[in-house]
């Protein structure tokens, strides 16, 4: 593949583009760092299939140019693909743990969270949800050693265990 920096005007977004993306963060992630990776672009309409909000994101900070990755794809394969890099999105998952020390190492950086579409609240709101599973997990064990230190009796007449 190869990245070209092209007149911002010379591609458009999709018209039967589907989502609907959070510009507002991405501009925040493009100030912070930039374009950092290509829109996708299908050559024969010039409308994005993978790209359409940061594109959005870069007219709305009045960019002249933009990296792009052409598919040289029928309109069909433009909306499958177009489908499945949103679709992916929506089936991703975090490992929270992991995603709450990241978020807690960059607190303690200048730049604290900007940039990375996480707010304070995010990684207060994180640490709640896990403090809960990480009790609700002790009471589970707590149960079960309970049970297993239990005794079994059994009626020497009748046999009934309890």
């Amino acid at each position: 593949m190869i990245v070209e920096s092209v007149a911002i005007d010379t591609v458009q977004p999709h018209p039967r583009n589907v989502r609907q993306g959070d510009v507002g963060a991405i501009v925040e992630s493009l100030r912070a760092h930039g374009q950092y990776r290509p829109i996708v672009v299908q050559r024969s309409t010039g409308y994005i299939i993978a790209g359409n909000h940061t594109w959005r994101a870069c007219k709305k900070l009045k960019m002249t140019h933009v990296a792009v990755v052409w598919a040289d794809v029928d309109n069909d394969e433009a909306i499958r693909i177009m489908l499945v890099d949103n679709r992916t999105n929506d089936v991703a998952s975090y490992d929270d743990h992991e995603l709450a020390h990241l978020l807690e190492a960059l607190m303690l950086t200048p730049d604290q969270l900007s940039g990375t579409g996480f707010a304070p609240d995010d990684l207060d709101a994180l640490l709640v949800l896990l403090n809960a599973e990480s009790k609700e997990k002790e009471l589970e064990i707590e149960k079960e050693q309970d049970k297993s230190e239990r005794k079994q009796l059994s009626c020497p007449e009748c046999g009934y265990e309890f």
